[in-house]
């Protein structure tokens, strides 16, 4: 049995990998903090309309029909970087990152990627419970 085949395994997956990727885009924001005319970014989450767009455009490969949702690591790539408007106003010289801003948002994804491992875990638990469990 290959783990990729299991919906919640791959689902979990794939929210890590947009975790670590808008960890990234984070961690680029803080270290251009003092970077003149640097304007803060982040990831839009695909919505779920996206999502199901997306599962109708993925050809049938005989396990799903139309509309249903197919979770492919091709996906985890279908985040795009937009540019924040700050509530705050830009520094003179044009920056718009506010470190407190992302540092907070730092930790928000750091918890939630650490709730997805805990659930992955919990997951792969149960998995081998099913497997040592006599018929």
């Amino acid at each position: 049995m290959i783990l990729d085949s299991i919906p919640m395994l791959s689902a979990l997956r794939e929210r890590m990998s947009f975790l670590t990727q808008r960890q990234d885009v984070l961690s680029e924001n803080v270290a251009n903090a003092n970077t003149p005319g640097y304007r803060a970014k982040d990831l839009a989450e695909p919505s779920f309309r996206d999502l199901l767009q997306a599962g109708e455009r993925v050809p049938d490969s005989g396990r799903t029909q139309p509309g249903h949702l197919e979770m492919t690591s091709s996906r985890s790539n279908s985040a795009k970087v937009i540019e924040l408007e700050s509530q705050w106003e830009a520094s003179p010289d044009g920056n718009s990152v506010v470190l407190e801003d992302q540092m907070m948002q730092v930790s928000q994804v750091q918890m939630e990627y650490q709730s997805a491992i805990n659930l992955y875990r919990k997951s792969l638990d149960i998995l081998r419970v099913a497997i040592r469990s006599p018929r």
